[in-house]
């Protein structure tokens, strides 16, 4: 029998929920994420060069540190695969971090320009910020690997948008080729100044509407956020008498990241990825039930989705799940809160349609699914795709080992 890669266990904790259990019970009670201003005042966001004050979703204030928050989240993924934290310690484990890690803000580099002695530190705390410790990226990866014994130092991969479905996919490789067992995917993205005006470059906090797809939507809700994800392969599973689950597939296609504004290129890119990983598993259009896409709201990204998902659908009805303008876009982590939900949308044979927030776009309008609602369904397949302004690309198939 061939080795499969299998979604053990997950957690997370967002401004938009506290835990993949109440993750689900928000989408269905139609909840929308919280934004609150990121500056001060106007005045201020002014000042810093921007052209107003920026909304974002923050994550409240924990007393729980970084290594603590994700103990907990990682201990709340093993519980739910049926494992205890001892598993990790073996030689066929792997696990990455992904994000852009510790970090300063650009903010304190502003502070630090005109006071930068003793004296100025006394009067201007936020300098004292800039203390190496505070931009270690191995900090966190080596405090994990000691606390739960790793073989391996976690490597911190980030690739924009894909940095958590990169890993996935690496972790989905190693597993079917039997390289590996097990694989802990952790996110961290945590919103910094600097992150703020890279957003604002790429035309990404350009309208108040936010709905992916959306006729007037032009930027994104920018979130924080912590999440982690557990593949366990069919193998270690079988081992431990555990059948079913919910399988992953994925395809990585990297296009020069010289045209990853060219839309035709890009929609050609990811159809052609798409209907090679359909191929492979031999799946139809009609076996999905639906397409998580990464439709984050930004005009440009979604009109190359748009596209894809027109030339892939054809005739066809392909309900499309895109969450985003609800929950909120969790930057370098939103692939793993999509598999999350793809997760539920297949073992609970449920489709929950995102609350609406803008009319869509006439060439996609008779896909995406809008409106508080939960929709039965009796397919066993899901497909998910994640693209990144460096050019990367990646399409996940989901399915359902119960019902086949």
């Amino acid at each position: 029998m061939d080795r499969t890669s299998i979604i053990s266990g997950y957690s997370v904790y967002l401004p938009f929920a506290d835990s993949s259990t109440q993750l689900i019970n928000n989408l269905k009670r139609g909840e929308r994420v919280r934004l609150s201003p990121w500056f001060k005042s106007d005045t201020e966001a002014i000042k810093c060069g921007f052209n107003g004050n920026k909304q974002v979703a923050k994550l409240q204030q924990a007393k729980d540190s970084d290594v603590d928050l994700l103990q907990r989240l990682i201990d709340n993924a093993l519980l739910q695969a049926g494992l205890d934290e001892s598993c990790l310690a073996g030689e066929n484990v792997r696990v990455y971090l992904t994000g852009i890690g510790p970090r300063v803000d650009w903010m304190d580099y502003k502070a630090f320009y005109d006071q930068n002695d003793v004296e100025d530190i006394k009067c201007t705390p936020s300098i004292a910020q800039l203390c190496v410790a505070n931009m270690s990226q191995d900090n966190l990866s080596r405090t994990l690997a000691n606390r739960y014994s790793l073989k391996y130092l976690p490597p911190n991969l980030n690739c924009t948008s894909n940095s958590a479905l990169t890993a996935i996919h690496l972790s989905s490789q190693a597993i079917e080729r039997g390289g590996i067992d097990l694989a802990l995917v952790i996110n961290i993205s945590k919103i910094k100044t600097q992150d703020i005006w890279f957003l604002s470059t790429q035309s990404m906090l350009d309208s108040s509407i936010v709905q992916p797809f959306g006729r007037n939507s032009k930027g994104v809700n920018f979130a924080e956020g912590y999440s982690v994800l557990l593949l366990e392969s069919s193998h270690y599973r079988q081992a431990r008498y555990v059948s079913g689950g919910v399988r992953i597939k994925s395809l990585y296609n990297q296009i020069n990241a010289s045209r990853s504004f060219d839309a035709s290129w890009q929609s050609t890119s990811m159809l052609k990825l798409i209907n090679k990983l359909l191929k492979d598993s031999e799946i139809e259009i009609d076996d999905l039930c639906a397409f998580i896409p990464h439709g984050n709201g930004a005009e440009m990204s979604d009109c190359i989705e748009a596209k894809t998902i027109s030339l892939l659908a054809g005739d066809r009805i392909l309900p499309v799940l895109a969450y985003k303008g609800q929950i909120g876009y969790t930057a370098t982590g939103s692939g793993l809160i999509d598999l999350i939900i793809g997760d539920y949308t297949l073992t609970h044979r449920e489709l929950i349609t995102p609350i609406k927030n803008d009319d869509i776009t006439e060439d996609i309008a008779r896909h995406v699914l809008q409106g508080k609602a939960v929709i039965q369904h009796n397919k066993h397949h899901l497909l998910k795709t994640g693209m990144g302004v460096d050019g990367s690309m990646i399409a996940v198939l989901l399915t359902n080992t119960d019902k086949c």
